[in-house]
């Protein structure tokens, strides 16, 4: 508030201008003045980047090599309304620029994006699971005790409708990506966590996903809403996900974090380094969409081998 005072000293103009970035009604703006609701985080990088506020110089970060993120951490096995509202908060934000004109989400990364799993009921039980037997140690939570709230499958399923609405999207997927989550799965199934029946249900969402990915590649657009789509193979091993988000008025990186959590950033530089960052490995990989039909149909081909053998 007095980075943002500092700007509009005038109480009725600052009201008047914060109403307008945000789009929201006055009694809401007021109420975010008065401390009594707080900013979200769409609502905090919308007026920062209007109003030219660094959010280093709010938080007291003055180090050019110390550069802030906020962890988002969400438990969607039995979510708090916090895990509600963190959540919600990065649906948000797809949201608010999904009607934005040229804009761009750039990943790469070891494991298929939240954005697309998202779309899947076994597939997202089975990352929720991974996570949970993570930060769970010990436990003998089953894959079928994990039960996700359908309120927050509602926000899942709009992560991915909205990421979809993105104008142009790029991923750099690691050529052993599918091995690793069968990997993962025939573990889980040698210590008796995941049944026959449950195997055999994820194994055919993998198929339809191989399948869509398949259709995704050869057209280069997403089916329903016409964005452009490009997957890229990278020979290289890719340790962890990278991504970040840009539209015109906002910059995001995200680092992944335990399977379905990030961290995530506004700064400028570390933007700039993790777009560049994405784009040397883009150079480094092979395009199988549209173009490299042979790479194309050898990868997925390659892909349906490997989930057969679950």
């Amino acid at each position: 508030m007095s980075a943002i005072q500092s700007k509009i000293p005038q109480r009725a103009a600052l009201a008047n201008t914060v109403t307008e970035l945000l789009d929201i009604d006055k009694d809401a703006v007021y109420r975010r003045l008065r401390g009594e609701v707080s900013f979200t985080f769409t609502e905090m990088a919308t007026i920062a980047k209007k109003l030219g506020v660094s959010l280093d110089g709010v938080v007291g970060i003055d180090s050019a090599q110390s550069k802030p993120t906020q962890v988002v951490m969400t438990k969607h096995v039995n979510p708090t309304a916090v895990d509600y509202k963190i959540f919600k908060d990065y649906v948000d934000l797809l949201k608010f620029i999904k009607d934005e004109p040229d804009t761009k989400f750039m990943e790469s990364g070891n494991s298929i994006s939240r954005n697309i799993i998202f779309d899947y009921d076994y597939l997202t039980r089975l990352y929720v699971f991974g996570w949970s037997q993570a930060s769970s140690f010990g436990s003998d939570l089953k894959f079928h005790e994990i039960v996700i709230p359908e309120p927050f499958r509602v926000l899942q399923k709009n992560c991915c409708l909205y990421s979809r609405h993105i104008k142009s999207t790029q991923y750099v997927w690691d050529r052993s990506i599918f091995q690793r989550l069968v990997d993962n799965i025939k573990f889980s199934a040698r210590i008796r966590q995941i049944n026959d029946e449950d195997i055999a249900a994820i194994k055919v969402e993998l198929t339809q996903l191989i399948n869509r990915l398949e259709k995704l590649a050869d057209t280069g657009r997403h089916e329903d809403t016409g964005n452009e789509a490009l997957i890229y193979i990278s020979d290289l091993y890719l340790e962890t996900s990278y991504s970040c988000i840009e539209s015109k008025n906002l910059r995001v990186s995200l680092f992944k974090a335990f399977l379905l959590n990030l961290s995530s950033a506004l700064d400028a530089e570390v933007f700039n380094e993790v777009s560049t960052w994405i784009r040397a490995l883009q150079n480094m990989a092979t395009l199988i969409t549209v173009s490299g039909e042979k790479t194309r149909t050898e990868f997925f081909n390659s892909q349906r081998k490997i989930v057969n053998t679950l």
